[in-house]
């Protein structure tokens, strides 16, 4: 059927609903926080939002910004145009109550060891996947941290040095468009073949996430790109 320009001029101004059709456009990120459990573990960034359960607690604007659940709100839309990936470290508090500051090098190298057997993607409801990414690309291509065995206690620890990338990828040519109310999230997949050498308990992947669990590490994942909001 047609209508009238009049009418078209019409339903083009009420496009923007309650908040008119004149925007915001801003530089923005949007993030989320996962903690470790004690043995690997999936996880799906974004789906939970500020309130939630977090550990013995809910979630602040610290473990996320995202304020509905896997959607941005009415009137606004996000194109991503990188993503960001790091660990956010923090402390063990000892049986005498003292601050007791854990190694850098197990923290860096337990960090490495999970992105190494990690799978990152973008998913907007309905499609398998709009990126996908293998969570060493996140590091240098060879990256030692220099710890080595532990068990002779604190001095059998060596600290050989820090290689530090800044955990950043681009989506160009091809950036991701979220629009108003739309469900997405960014799955984490942790996975090895190796069962026997590497995931089992007491092997490395095991041990990197017993002790990132122990010592209270989060993994936040960012997404950074522009922001249209409606005024």
């Amino acid at each position: 059927m047609a209508i009238t320009k009049t009418a078209k001029n019409m339903i083009q101004l009420g496009a923007g609903g309650s908040y008119s059709t004149a925007r915001d456009g801003i530089r923005h990120q949007v993030w989320d926080t996962r903690y470790f459990d004690a043995a690997p573990t999936n996880a799906t960034y974004y789906t939970q939002p500020i309130g939630a359960a977090w550990r013995v607690g809910s979630k602040t604007k610290n473990e996320t910004n995202m304020q509905d659940s896997g959607k941005l709100p009415n009137g606004q839309t996000f194109l991503i145009t990188r993503i960001g990936v790091a660990l956010i470290s923090a402390y063990e508090v000892g049986a005498t109550s003292a601050v007791a500051w854990p190694n850098a090098s197990i923290i860096a190298q337990a960090y490495v060891n999970i992105m190494q057997s990690s799978i990152f993607e973008i998913r907007i409801a309905g499609r398998e996947y709009d990126f996908q990414i293998h969570g060493r690309q996140f590091l240098p291509a060879l990256c030692i941290n220099g710890c080595n065995d532990i068990s002779g206690g604190a001095g059998a620890i060596t600290r050989i040095g820090d290689t530090i990338v800044n955990g950043w990828v681009k989506l160009e040519p091809s950036p991701i468009f979220l629009d108003e109310l739309v469900s997405f999230n960014v799955a984490q997949l942790v996975d090895n073949a190796d069962t026997t050498n590497i995931k089992a308990a007491g092997q490395p992947l095991n041990n990197s996430f017993a002790w990132l669990n122990y010592n209270y590490c989060t993994m936040q994942v960012c997404l950074e790109g522009f922001l249209t909001r409606a005024k």
